[in-house]
């Protein structure tokens, strides 16, 4: 079986109801994620070494592939007593997984294993934790910047973004960075990408000073659609309305990945873009095709920056066969050689607060530095906060669609919006967030 091709639920049960002790009495320990090919590859490169300090124990990496489907196969196999080991948790599904009690508390496990929780990011490790419970150690994170394209700037004559700047500055720069460059009365060279998916959009309205849902997390209505939200909105969605800095339809609504082609084309100067991005972007930086930078998210004048921290964890089930073998591997899977490896391919910021600080002090790009500095205005993700996020990110592209692509009014918008999410919301109040 090739591991790295997608599992079907059918498929994963099999493969899980395989675990455990083999014909020559080695044990078998099952790690799901994810992981694309390059991903799994880094995966594969040092997993292999947990059993040279575990004789007899062998470790089989199994990646989902489809991201869409994951969650589901790991419920299923949970459901029918089948469960992997190992399985890398996503920061959306810890309030859900956390609640439905699926999740070993690995608190009082760290220091055994010789991975003290002081070691970690304790704003990264606050994603995993709950009332004293930590239901995954974390693998790695990012902040989301703003990437931008230094040979375009450099063209328009455009400074390079400093740390801090503010939404003017920015609006500026993408005016100046959106051109006709052939001459033939058609832009061909745009300053901004502007997505409508949430995850891409949801810093910068946090640094406009607006927000999705009120600070409890149980409604929307009054702070999706309040005063400091509909401003942050007019300036997002004015980017296309009124600026014309962003391919309207293009950008929105065309395939995924398309924001990555352009940018690294040249024919986008900025994008929103986070750590997992880099393995994308560097083959491109180091032909010598794009001169790559990353800057802060712009925020409003008077107001703090912020950004969101999005992270994944290496998570053990309550109802795992081998407890205390799966918990030194997920141990091992978030320990040193693990976030050295990863760091290498460029995947994320390691979790680990004194690696992260040694990869970035060697790195040459100035790329981890600017990531580094974003860090201390990071938030968590609402994802990690409330178990509806799925739902209420599912509904959230209408705002843009609506407002860039129909032409409706952003206060009509955002108050239709605001009350489907308070619907959507509605199911988790009643059943207990």
């Amino acid at each position: 079986m090739d591991l790295r091709r997608p599992l079907g639920a059918g498929a994963l049960l099999l493969f899980a109801s395989c675990a455990g002790a083999d014909s020559g009495g080695r044990t078998t320990l099952t790690v799901l994620n994810w992981a694309a090919w390059t991903e799994q590859k880094l995966e594969d490169a040092y997993v292999h070494r947990f059993g040279a300090s575990h004789p007899g124990v062998r470790v089989s990496m199994a990646s989902a592939g489809n991201a869409a489907e994951y969650r589901d196969q790991i419920l299923t196999s949970i459901a029918a007593g089948t469960p992997p080991d190992v399985f890398l948790l996503d920061n959306i599904d810890v309030p859900a997984f956390g609640r439905a009690g699926i999740l070993l508390d690995l608190a009082p496990y760290a220091a055994r294993v010789g991975l003290p929780l002081e070691r970690f990011d304790q704003r990264v490790l606050a994603i995993f934790r709950r009332d004293g419970a930590v239901y995954a150690f974390p693998k790695g994170f990012t902040p989301m910047l703003i990437a931008y394209n230094r040979d375009l700037f450099d063209r328009a004559g455009v400074p390079y973004p400093r740390d801090e700047w503010t939404w003017e500055e920015f609006r500026s720069a993408a005016r100046r960075l959106t051109r006709d460059t052939d001459g033939d009365g058609a832009t061909d060279q745009w300053g901004f990408w502007l997505d409508r998916r949430a995850f891409m959009w949801i810093a910068s309205l946090w640094a406009l000073g607006g927000d999705v849902l009120c600070e409890d997390g149980a409604r929307a209505s009054g702070c999706l659609d309040g005063p400091s939200s509909v401003r942050a909105f007019g300036a997002l969605t004015g980017l296309a309305t009124r600026d014309s800095v962003t391919p309207r339809f293009y950008g929105l609504r065309r395939s995924l990945g398309d924001q990555l082609r352009n940018f690294s084309s040249g024919r986008v100067a900025m994008m929103p873009a986070g750590h997992f991005w880099l393995p994308n972007l560097r083959p491109h930086a180091e032909s010598g095709r794009l001169r790559l930078g990353f800057a802060m998210i712009p925020r409003r004048e008077g107001h703090p920056p912020a950004t969101v921290l999005y992270a994944s964890g290496y998570a053990v089930p309550r109802a795992v066969r081998h407890k205390r073998l799966s918990v030194e591997l997920a141990a091992y899977m978030v320990d040193s050689l693990a976030q050295v490896t990863r760091a290498a391919g460029g995947l994320e910021i390691p979790a680990l607060a004194g690696i992260a600080e040694r990869v970035a002090a060697a790195d040459t790009t100035g790329w981890e530095a600017a990531f580094s500095r974003a860090v201390p205005y990071g938030r968590m993700p609402w994802g990690a906060r409330i178990a509806k996020w799925r739902e209420v990110e599912a509904i959230l592209p209408e705002i843009m669609d609506r407002i860039v692509l129909r032409g409706e009014d952003v206060e009509v918008v955002l108050r239709e919006v605001a009350r489907q999410v308070d619907r959507a919301l509605a199911g988790d109040r009643a059943a207990g967030r």
